[in-house]
C-alpha cells in the first residue's frame, strides 16, 4: 500500500462523511425509513475510511524508516591475541625462526633475542658458523663432535 492509497482513503472517507452530513442536514434522510440508517452507515464508512487511509501512511513512514541505509565502504581490522612484544617493524627481514622459541628472528643472528639461546653453530675456537652435522670446522680444523 502506497502513499497515495493512504491519500485516496482519507479523501473518500471525507467524502462520504460530508455526503452523510449533508443528507442528514438537507432532511432527505428523515423522509424515509431507511435514510438515518444509510446516514449512520455513510458517516461510520466515512470514519473508517479515513482511519485506514491514516494507518497506511503510518505503516509507510515506518517502512521508510526502516529501509537499510546505503552500503558503506567495511574496514578490517586485524589483531593478534599474543601477549608478547609487539613484532619489529616491516624493514627488518624474519626470513628465520628460532628453533627454540618459535619467534620470527634475522637470518643473520647468532643468538635468540627472545630466549638467548643460540640458534647458528658456530666453532669454538675461531667464531665462525658451521653445520650442525661437520665433524670438523672447515676454517681452522677444530674437531667439533667427539669422534
Amino acid at each position: 500500500m502506497g502513499k497515495a492509497t493512504g491519500v485516496g482513503s482519507i479523501v473518500f472517507g471525507a467524502i462520504l462523511i460530508l455526503l452523510g452530513i449533508g443528507a442528514w442536514a438537507s432532511g432527505e434522510a428523515a423522509r424515509s425509513d431507511n435514510g438515518m440508517i444509510a446516514v449512520g452507515i455513510a458517516i461510520i464508512l466515512g470514519l473508517a475510511a479515513i482511519l485506514g487511509g491514516v494507518s497506511a501512511r503510518d505503516k509507510e513512514t515506518e517502512k521508510a524508516k526502516q529501509v537499510a541505509p546505503a552500503p558503506q565502504m567495511s574496514q578490517t581490522f586485524v589483531t593478534t591475541t599474543s601477549t608478547m612484544e609487539p613484532p619489529p617493524p616491516p624493514d627488518a627481514a624474519h626470513s628465520a625462526f628460532c628453533p627454540y622459541c618459535g619467534r620470527g628472528i634475522q637470518t643473520d643472528y647468532a643468538v635468540c633475542p627472545f630466549c638467548g639461546k643460540s640458534v647458528k653453530n658456530s666453532c669454538p675456537k675461531c667464531g665462525k658458523e658451521v653445520k650442525s652435522e661437520f665433524v670438523a670446522c672447515p676454517y681452522c680444523g677444530t674437531p667439533l663432535k667427539g669422534t
